[in-house]
């Protein structure tokens, strides 16, 4: 669908804001030939929180995390999001982490940007999967070891946050 004025119009994703935001900017620093503080053009979400974090020199969003790339990977290929991972401070695994490993749970880090009240901040080995595959891998959710979508990793760039899995 085209988004455009009218109850038919497509919702507009947190990345198209971003982007018409980011436009906005340059065509201001064009016309005035001086660059214009970026600050007034981002989106207060996401971009904004990213920006502050790397100014106050704080871990990045997915530091102290690990990931496992399962299956197929189509509507998000698996080069892209081990990009957007190790980017983001993420290391990526070679290995399908085992819960019940003593290994795994002696492991002695947390998630900093979980938030603190949910025991995602627990959680640094993340099994991912293509959420539009066929592909669905054994429901993992024990101790530090949880699956998740490929979107997930999306949204929480997008937003600069580990969100909370279902």
């Amino acid at each position: 669908r085209v988004a455009g004025p009218g109850p038919t119009a497509a919702p507009r994703s947190a990345a198209w804001r971003s982007c018409c935001a980011a436009r906005v900017g340059v065509k201001v620093c064009l016309k005035r030939k001086v660059c214009a503080q970026e600050e007034k053009y981002e989106i207060p979400e996401g971009p904004q929180r990213s920006r502050l974090n790397r100014e106050q020199l704080l871990p990045r969003l997915f530091d102290g995390c690990y990931f496992y790339f399962g299956g197929t990977f189509i509507h998000h290929p698996k080069d892209n999001l081990i990009k957007l991972v190790t980017a983001a401070g993420g290391q990526v695994l070679s290995r399908k982490p085992k819960p019940d490993s003593d290994v795994t749970q002696t492991i002695n880090t947390i998630a900093y940007h979980a938030r603190p009240d949910s025991d995602q901040c627990f959680c640094t080995q993340y099994i991912i999967y293509e959420d539009l595959s066929n592909y669905r891998p054994e429901r993992v959710r024990q101790g530090k070891v949880w699956m998740a979508p490929s979107s997930w990793i999306i949204d929480c760039v997008m937003s600069f946050e580990l969100l909370p899995l279902d």
